[in-house]
């Protein structure tokens, strides 16, 4: 027979045999008047002496987002534009129709998209105008449906509109919130091995309390056997965010390879951030969809070194003394001195070569850069970048490799792999991948040797190694994370039961 209960054994047995069925562990704590982490810790005691059957549920529930609830109150801009379309005859162009509808500049290109995707009207072009024809009687609409039964309060919804719901979750209109209970059983079968360890009584001394310390009360009296497996209550503490202590971990190992670390400004002007590294005025990082444009209380900064201007001009609009012809296009000064939030840490290793022209130098910064990307497993508005750089005589690709092995070995990452890249600022340009145990080979970061078009505005002739790896993708790789957006949750208990550990 199994050894003596303990008195908290006792009365949760006691209890889930009153109840005779599979109960929430948050409702056995309430019926007990106890904590919920330590009727967990005594269930897990009893699961480990097979009395006793924990089982994990997952309860999904929704909830409308900010623009699901817009929609509820104004209708979805489809069935908006539809209805407009509908009053003026059921065809007109694209713009009398959201004239009609009294949709704002935000919601015009929704509704066209999802009314065209959705059956609702037919898309042509007549005399170089957009015509829309209707294609239905109703803008009968399931995901509406959807968004005003979860704005009654449900939190779940019916079957037969899984479709709707998947709809309007692509569309951001609903979130979804994934909670786990836990529920608690007596195994059928040790149903009459816990009757007889519950009549057999408590013997002894179960807890020593300090007034049976000081009464001697103790004395000539027996003890309960002491559990030594039972999981005590977690204990939230003050300690480091595990992604932070990895980024400090990161530092070290960067000064263990012989950098010195740097910093430079989250705001920069389109000089540093751009035009320094060779990036033609009209590439498509420079447009709103890459990068945060900053337009107020500054929307330009000022060019703090003309012949460092001049230089890097004459580099874009035809090759300076760099033996290149350029980008063959006028060099803008208004482009150049527009501010935005610095989308890579690379300005920051202008800066310092500005500063450092002389070889040899190891630089490196590990801090936060800002992308105006969509939101994903692997991608992030905000996200920390270990940018390093190297200059001195002599150096090849063989020694950049070499350098990235060194740096993703040390965190834990052996499965690497490097393909040639295409980047406006290196030639040649290397592109890193880690193997993730989940998501498969997820990219690191790029590299490769800085252009003459790049140095040699600053006097340099030496060749200077470059890269920048995301430390997110790092810890990801490294620790076994699925989800980037993990990385800076507001889950209490996430970040309360998640650790770093070296």
């Amino acid at each position: 027979m199994s050894e003596q209960l303990t008195e908290g054994e006792r009365t949760v047995l006691e209890e889930l045999l009153n109840l005779d069925q599979r109960i929430p562990t948050s409702q056995l704590a309430s019926n007990l008047n106890q904590s919920e982490e330590r009727v967990i810790s005594i269930l897990n005691s009893l699961t480990s002496r097979n009395l006793v059957q924990i089982h994990t549920r997952e309860i999904v529930s929704y909830s409308l987002t900010d623009e699901g609830l817009e929609y509820v109150n104004s209708g979805l801009p489809e069935v908006r534009l539809f209805e407009g379309l509908k009053e003026l005859g059921g065809k007109s162009t694209f713009e009398d129709a959201v004239a009609r509808a009294g949709l704002d500049s935000k919601n015009k290109g929704i509704a066209m998209n999802w009314a065209r995707k959705t059956g609702l009207v037919q898309i042509s072009k007549e005399d170089g105008s957009t015509v829309l024809l209707s294609l239905v009687e109703n803008a009968d609409s399931e995901v509406a449906d959807a968004l005003a039964q979860l704005s009654t309060g449900k939190d779940t919804l019916a079957k037969a509109l899984d479709e709707s719901l998947k709809q309007a979750l692509e569309r951001k209109l609903v979130s979804e919130k994934v909670t786990k209970t836990f529920e608690s059983e007596i195994i059928g079968a040790k149903t009459g091995e816990i009757e007889k360890l519950l009549s057999a009584g408590v013997e002894g001394i179960g807890n020593l309390t300090p007034e049976i310390l000081a009464s001697g009360a103790w004395k000539g009296k027996s003890f309960r056997p002491y559990n030594v497996d039972i999981q005590p209550v977690y204990g939230n503490y003050g300690k480091k965010h595990p992604y932070a202590e990895f980024n400090d971990w990161l530092r070290e190992i960067m000064v263990g390879l012989g950098f010195t670390e740097w910093f430079g400004p989250y705001v920069e002007t389109e000089f540093w951030g751009h035009d320094t590294l060779f990036v033609p005025q009209d590439h498509v990082a420079r447009e709103v969809q890459d990068q945060f444009r900053v337009a107020a209380p500054y929307d330009h900064g000022h060019i703090v070194d003309n012949n460092y201007y001049k230089a890097v001009k004459a580099v874009h609009e035809n090759g300076g003394d760099t033996g290149s012809t350029g980008w063959d296009w006028p060099y803008s000064k208004e482009i150049a001195t527009r501010l935005c939030l610095r989308p890579h840490t690379t300005p920051v290793s202008m800066r310092y070569l500005y500063e450092h022209r002389e070889s040899p130098q190891k630089m490196f910064i590990l801090d936060r850069n800002f992308r105006s990307e969509t939101l994903s497993a692997t991608h992030g508005q905000e996200f920390d970048q270990c940018e390093g750089i190297i200059m001195d005589k002599g150096l090849t690709l063989r020694d950049l490799l070499g350098y990235l092995t060194s740096i993703c070995n040390a965190v834990g990452i052996e499965k690497l792999k490097f393909k040639p890249g295409q980047f406006p600022f290196t030639e040649p340009s290397v592109e890193t991948f880690g193997k993730h145990e989940t998501l498969g080979w997820i990219e690191l970061g790029g590299s490769g040797i800085f252009r003459p078009e790049v140095t040699r505005p600053l006097g340099i002739k030496d060749p200077v190694l470059a890269w920048g790896i995301g430390s997110g993708r790092l810890y990801m790789a490294a620790m076994g994370i699925n989800d980037i957006r993990d990385l800076f949750s507001r889950d209490l208990n996430w970040l309360r039961r998640s650790y770093f550990v070296r």
